[in-house]
């Protein structure tokens, strides 16, 4: 982390320096810090800020935080609308947060369903394609039998 740091201090505008010293914190277990400089990365290199958002997401998960990474996901899917996985995880943390209602019934939080139907839109064949599949299906939702080219 010192030669990361020590890189930050000639050259604070560098968002992979930013990133890569993210996730050494992140390997540490200050994740607030983390959090913090892959805000930074993406504040400072818009173009690949979609990487920075899901690198967050993936560090906020591995915290155990759903609602967090399911709200750096869902940046990492605006940066980039193309990001599969983004939407892929998105999904996954979203079902973190699903509730049950006095029947017992899964209601899953507002987003899930399509987030894993955006999964399958952009990879119909990826390697979470049936497992996203089973997720739409475990929520009650259609899978979508058609793909736009």
């Amino acid at each position: 982390m010192e030669s990361y740091q020590k890189a930050l201090s000639m050259k604070a505008d560098d968002a992979s320096y930013h990133n890569n010293f993210a996730l050494a914190l992140a390997n540490a277990g200050r994740v607030d810090e983390a959090q913090a400089e892959l805000t930074k990365a993406a504040e400072l290199d818009p173009m690949n800020a979609a990487r920075y958002f899901f690198n967050l997401g993936a560090v906020l998960v591995n915290r155990g935080d759903s609602k967090a990474a399911a709200d750096a996901f869902l940046k990492a899917t605006q940066a980039d609308p193309t990001l599969a996985d983004g939407f892929f995880q998105l999904g996954i943390a979203l079902m973190g947060q699903a509730t049950m209602d006095p029947s017992g019934k899964m209601l899953p939080a507002p987003g899930t369903t399509e987030a894993f139907q955006k999964y399958l839109e952009l990879a119909p064949s990826g390697p979470n394609a049936q497992a996203a599949r089973d997720a739409i299906t475990a929520l009650g939702g259609t899978v979508p039998t058609q793909v736009r080219q």
